[in-house]
């Protein structure tokens, strides 16, 4: 059974308010930071009633903002973390409404938990961050090499996407939901530009980086013979690009997706690794798209695409 620990305010005996009846000079009634006291109890929605338990720290010093490489943090993010058993979770902070719908995944993986409010969730995350009354401390998910990756998949058909050098966490994030909306198998990306796999991003994805491989490499040419020599079509996608994007290019038994970073594009190297450059069909006045939408658009013919092939 999941036992939550609630933050309670500060409690007076008997003796000081004795003491403050007899005139005598009020104590310091609270801890010197100014930080509430908790007391553990069990949450009466996960079937105990309410009892005391072992007396856990001071919140000021349980809700010290976590390290971004270990936090998680919005319904769908965590909700998607508890129900995956590959991910390890340390411990998991709460609103009441939040620990009511995720009391069952808390119960069945038996993951310590924090009742807080949104104030302490916010010291947790840091500025800005959209929690939804839920944060998680995890470890980082262990991720396939591309070499694991392409021999466990044989001579199956196959779908991934190459993110070159996009370094904003809300852009992969959304790629990576909507990559697991349509089933793509992997997203590859370059090690030294790309945001962790944490936090914003996480909570962007939506629950989508619990289902959707990321494989970090060194060099994205060098990926792109090699998935050529697995018989990967590569194609990259530019607004300025020569070939319209079609059901004939999506529908390939092999494809890898290629796009770059929004100021930049693809670079050099990697534009002259895809077999084609790309564009949208866009008809209206503004012909490129931001990323994420891009994307959700090819993954979408790409679907399609297979599903006429069946």
């Amino acid at each position: 059974m999941t036992r939550i620990v609630k933050p309670s305010k500060p409690r007076h005996d008997e003796s000081r308010k004795q003491g403050r009846a007899a005139g005598a000079k009020d104590a310091d009634t609270g801890p010197r930071d100014g930080a509430p006291k908790q007391e553990a109890w069990a949450f009466s929605r996960f079937g105990d009633s309410r009892k005391s338990a072992r007396r856990p720290k001071p919140a000021g010093e349980s809700f010290a903002k976590l390290a971004a490489g270990e936090t998680l943090y919005g319904l769908h993010s965590v909700e998607a973390a508890l129900a995956n058993p590959k991910r390890r979770v340390r411990h998991a902070w709460l609103t009441e409404n939040a620990a009511a719908r995720l009391a069952p995944l808390l119960d069945a993986r038996k993951i310590a938990a924090t009742l807080a409010l949104p104030a302490d969730l916010d010291a947790l995350t840091g500025p800005g961050a959209v929690h939804q009354g839920a944060v998680l401390q995890v470890v980082p998910l262990a991720q396939p090499v591309l070499d694991d990756f392409l021999d466990a998949l044989g001579d199956a058909p196959a779908t991934v996407v190459i993110l070159d050098q996009v370094t904003d966490p809300h852009n992969v994030g959304a790629v990576l939901r909507s990559a697991a909306a349509f089933g793509i198998g992997a997203l590859i990306v370059q090690d030294r530009h790309s945001p962790p796999l944490t936090g914003a991003l996480a909570k962007s994805a939506s629950g989508g980086l619990e289902h959707v491989p990321v494989i970090e490499v060194v060099n994205l040419a060098r990926v792109l013979e090699k998935l050529k020599e697995r018989d990967f079509l590569c194609i990259g996608f530019d607004s300025e690009g020569a070939q319209r994007f079609d059901a004939a290019l999506a529908g390939g038994r092999r494809v890898a997706f290629v796009f770059g970073a929004e100021d930049k594009g693809l670079r050099r190297l990697v534009r002259e690794g895809c077999d084609a450059i790309a564009a949208l069909s866009a008809p209206g006045p503004i012909k490129s798209l931001n990323i994420s939408n891009a994307a959700a658009i090819v993954f979408h013919a790409r679907a399609q695409g297979q599903g006429d092939a069946k």
